[in-house]
């Protein structure tokens, strides 16, 4: 064999070595794509052309009791813009394309700067969102103008028509950062966000290159569930008017902050409820540093059921209501009150406002002259810790309604208490050493109008999805005093406004006033407050107004009276309840 035919023979050998080896290179990279890494490369071949897109459903409208919305749903459009496809399309006549877009769009959205539009277009980025939420003629001006690398995206909003109206009882709505559905933040927004919210669907199809799906490919789509309609037993008209006359009178006063409830006296509906200051829930965030309830909470927070407060001589009602249900006294019982009443035990001496004595004094008059001594009396020489306590209980205080979050559940010191002495019975007595929140006061005089009967206080009437309504029926909580006890509270306290000449014209109106001053401040620092129902012959609406920190006058019936009757008149007028006093 001659030298030239080895030699190609051993060149022939080596590259047939070298296309073995690289089969079997070849052999073992197939084996690692398609067997080892097989499973996770299909997987990342699906993702960059199959879609899967969550989508939200639409939260839930909520109603008042008439049927009129207040949150709801809108679609606005974000525009966005392309500033990198802008600088590829044209790099050297970047800025005049710039400019000239800039212009047709600033036309539109005036009230975006101009140094903003031009700071957006030069960051370089594939998209930046230039504006939230535009108008629905902005929208179609510029879907007119078909700009260049300009484009619109809907978003679903929340929205309140009302505006501020029962927005303490509303929340309201905060988008989510991840994309997932908004949530509720306060109120009926945030107790009942999982029935308002729904249940979110999605969509899964094969999508081309520019991420539209393809109508040949494979898909699949669940549908969203609708949130739940709500519907609320406020009334908006009645909640209108007390919310502009409790922050009118909060102005009036110099006060700090209000707050005021409306009940239905046979159901415990609640009927209004606000407090002053109040918020805009469709601009939440412009009121982040706003407080209410004497400057202690948020804004957002609704002080009808978290700012306890010491209610004063509004308690002396509760008192008197534990006594005659237990038949240990009767109106016409005397003492003899002299402006102060001692005690053996180590208790502080209790005094009445002013140290002012009234003589012989009937138990009805006790409640005319609101005097702290009589409250005090009948708490530690007729009731006792035994006698009064278990009534505390049963009306109510200490414990939460659950009618909204965040609530205060309120505290009072019992003898099974630590720190608790004989000087809180008598202090409770006439609403000190208790804290209390207005809506547990108010759903205790409640229970009086209703002939001793404490019915639950609640907020929503119905729920509503895509195929039932659910009614929220009265929830009755237990008889707290005798019917024979509750209409022989309500004639005293008739009388009582009456005699402080707090009554509504026409009509029979039990009413209590309270001036509480706050402990560790001067006296002149009062919550003023009234609370009381009508009319007396067939009560139908509690009202509780409360003041804080009244400037103007710091007693109850001047603070908060001029708002109790205004409001109880409204009602009167609207519900078309007929005329029960005399003449």
């Amino acid at each position: 064999m001659s030298t030239e035919l080895r030699r190609a023979r051993n060149r022939q050998m080596v590259i047939f070595l070298l296309v073995c080896v690289g089969m079997v290179i070849l052999s073992g990279r197939l084996y690692d794509w398609q067997v080892i890494h097989g499973p996770q490369l299909a997987r990342a071949a699906d993702a960059e052309h199959i879609q899967n897109q969550t989508l939200n459903a639409p939260r839930g409208r909520i109603y008042d009791a008439t049927g009129q919305l207040l949150a709801t749903n809108v679609v606005r459009d974000d525009v966005y813009i392309e500033p990198s496809q802008l600088v590829t399309d044209y790099p050297d006549t970047y800025q005049a394309e710039r400019d000239a877009v800039i212009q047709k769009l600033s036309g539109v959205l005036t009230n975006i700067p101009l140094e903003k539009l031009k700071s957006a277009f030069d960051s370089s980025v594939p998209t930046v969102r230039v504006a939230i939420s535009i108008t629905p003629d902005q929208s179609q001006k510029l879907k007119d103008l078909h700009l260049p690398y300009t484009f619109l995206e809907p978003r679903t909003w929340r929205t309140y028509p009302g505006g501020d109206l029962a927005a303490q009882v509303l929340g309201y709505v905060q988008e989510d950062a991840s994309g997932g559905s908004p949530q509720g933040i306060y109120g009926v927004e945030k107790k009942y966000n999982t029935q308002l919210s729904g249940k979110a669907g999605s969509f899964t199809a094969e999508t081309d290159l520019n991420g539209n799906p393809l109508t040949v490919g494979p898909s699949a789509e669940q549908d969203a569930v609708n949130g739940d309609d709500i519907t609320l037993t406020i009334d908006s008209t009645i909640q209108y008017q007390l919310q502009n006359e409790l922050e009118a009178r909060v102005k009036q006063m110099g006060a700090e902050s209000g707050t005021a409830v409306v009940l239905n006296a046979r159901t415990g509906a609640i009927v209004a409820m606000t407090g002053a200051p109040t918020f805009d829930p469709n601009n939440y965030s412009k009121y982040a540093s706003d407080t209410g309830c004497r400057g202690q909470l948020e804004v957002y927070s609704n002080p009808a059921l978290y700012c306890a407060y010491e209610p004063g001589s509004t308690m002396k009602a509760i008192t008197m209501a534990a006594a005659l249900d237990q038949h240990l006294i009767k109106p016409t019982d005397t003492i003899q009150d002299t402006g102060t009443l001692t005690f053996n035990d180590g208790t502080p001496p209790v005094e009445n406002w002013h140290n002012l004595g009234y003589g012989t004094e009937s138990m009805t008059q006790v409640l005319e002259h609101s005097a702290n001594v009589g409250a005090a009396w009948v708490v530690t020489q007729k009731l006792g810790s035994k006698g009064f306590y278990p009534y505390l209980q049963r009306f109510g205080f200490g414990q939460r309604t659950d009618v909204l979050d965040p609530e205060s559940a309120g505290t009072y010191r019992t003898p099974d208490s630590k720190d608790w002495s004989p000087s809180d019975l008598a202090r409770q007595s006439f609403g000190q050493s208790i804290q209390v929140t207005p809506l547990q006061m108010a759903s205790a005089y409640q229970a009086i109008a209703n002939g001793g009967t404490l019915m639950q206080p609640y907020l929503v009437s119905s729920l509503r999805d895509k195929d039932h309504t659910t009614t929220i029926q009265p929830h009755e909580e237990r008889q707290v005093i005798s019917a024979e006890a509750a209409k022989t509270l309500g004639l005293m306290l008739e009388s009582a406004a009456n005699y402080n000449k707090e009554g509504v014209p026409g009509y029979r109106a039990a009413i209590k006033t309270g001036t509480a001053t706050i402990q560790g401040l001067v006296d002149t620092n009062t919550d003023a407050s009234m609370a009381g129902f009508l009319p007396v012959s067939n009560p139908q609406f509690v009202i509780l107004v409360k003041i804080d920190h009244p400037t103007a006058t710091i007693y109850g019936g001047g603070a908060a009276g001029p708002v109790w009757r205004e409001i109880a008149q409204q009602l009167m007028w609207h519900y078309g309840i007929p005329p029960d006093a005399a003449g």
